[in-house]
C-alpha cells in the first residue's frame, strides 16, 4: 500500500513543479527604462516651466512667450500616451495619462485665456501637475 502511495506522489509532485515553473501570468506591462526616463524628463520640464514663470515679472508671464514650451510638453505627454497605447495590459496607465493630459490641457488653456498668471495660480498648477506626474512615474517604477 505504501509503495502505491509513493508511486502516485512522484508524478503529482512533478506535475505541480511543471505547472508552477511553466505558467507565468502577467497582469501588468513590462518595465520600460526609456519610458521611465521620458516620464521623469517631462515631469521635470513641466516643473521647470512653472519655476521659470515664477521667476518672471508679472508683465512678462504672457502666454505667447511660453507657448512653445507648452506645446513641447503637450507633445511629450502625447508621446508617452502613444507608447503606452502599444503596451499590453496597460489600461491603468492609460487612465493615469488621460487625467494628466486633461489637467495639463486645462492649465495651458487657462494661461492662454487669461494671458498672465499670478504667483498663486502658478504654484497651484505646478503642484497639481506634479500630483498627476507622480502616479505615472510610480506606476512605471513599480514594474521594475
Amino acid at each position: 500500500m505504501q509503495r502505491v502511495i509513493q508511486q502516485r506522489k512522484f508524478p503529482a509532485i512533478l506535475l505541480l513543479l511543471f505547472l508552477i515553473s511553466s505558467c507565468r501570468v502577467t497582469l501588468v506591462p513590462e518595465y520600460n527604462a526609456k519610458l521611465e526616463t521620458q516620464i521623469t524628463d517631462a515631469a521635470k520640464a513641466t516643473d521647470r516651466l512653472y519655476i521659470d514663470l515664477l521667476g518672471e515679472e508679472l508683465s512678462a508671464r504672457n502666454y505667447d512667450k511660453f507657448q512653445a514650451r507648452y506645446n513641447d510638453l503637450e507633445a511629450e505627454i502625447n508621446s508617452i500616451e502613444l507608447i503606452n497605447q502599444g503596451r499590453l495590459k496597460n489600461d491603468d496607465f492609460l487612465a493615469i495619462i488621460k487625467n494628466l493630459k486633461d489637467a495639463f490641457r486645462e492649465a495651458k488653456d487657462y494661461h492662454k485665456e487669461h494671458k498672465m498668471l499670478s504667483n498663486g495660480e502658478i504654484k497651484a498648477y505646478q503642484a497639481t501637475l506634479a500630483g498627476y506626474w507622480k502616479p505615472l512615474y510610480v506606476a512605471e517604477r513599480s514594474l521594475k
